[in-house]
């Protein structure tokens, strides 16, 4: 079974991050079974900043060798994330630090709390840019190109990565495109 660490750490970054503006897009428009609350013009701007940090974050050139065993771990360790719905993405490193669980895991790989958040939210949101171009361009920043270059020219690397974080059911075995 997939941990839920991972399931959810990347879900709650990742979408938060790259799936923000669309989500702020429709809760402008009128709907009639609006579960959430619209985020306000400083959590937009916050959403905005964090979604700028990770597209221009670059990941390092040995990523997939450090990440992919930290995340192998994680995942047969069974550690549970923090729960980080709407956290920016300071306080998920705050909380990602303050796991005990998780420290030597990350100290083992040489990784801090921040690298390991990060990388794995920059990873995420690239994999899924490039397999699913954002609808609102204007509101994605730009992805670092070195990022898009490394996720291509390691698409075996990316995909059992994408399998380790839980996204491996049968919509997402394609590498991601040009």
């Amino acid at each position: 079974m997939i941990s839920s660490f991972v399931r959810k750490a990347l879900l709650a970054t990742t979408c938060a991050l790259a799936l923000a503006p669309l989500s702020a897009a429709m809760a402008q428009q009128p709907t009639q079974q609006v579960t959430q609350q619209a985020p306000s013009p400083a959590q937009q701007a916050a959403i905005q900043h964090d979604m700028e940090t990770v597209a221009r974050y670059r990941l390092p050139k040995d990523f997939f060798t450090r990440m992919t065993p930290v995340m192998e771990q994680i995942r047969n360790s069974r550690i549970s994330p923090p729960e980080t719905p709407n956290m920016s993405l300071e306080d998920t490193i705050k909380r990602t630090e303050a796991m005990p669980q998780l420290e030597p895991i990350l100290k083992q790989a040489h990784m801090t709390a921040r690298d390991f958040v990060m990388g794995i939210t920059t990873f995420g949101m690239t994999a899924a840019v490039m397999q699913h171009p954002a609808q609102d361009s204007k509101s994605m920043p730009p992805l670092n190109p070195d990022n898009v270059s490394l996720l291509k020219s390691h698409t075996a690397q990316t995909q059992a990565l994408i399998q380790i974080m839980g996204g491996g059911d049968g919509q997402q075995q394609q590498a991601p495109g040009p």
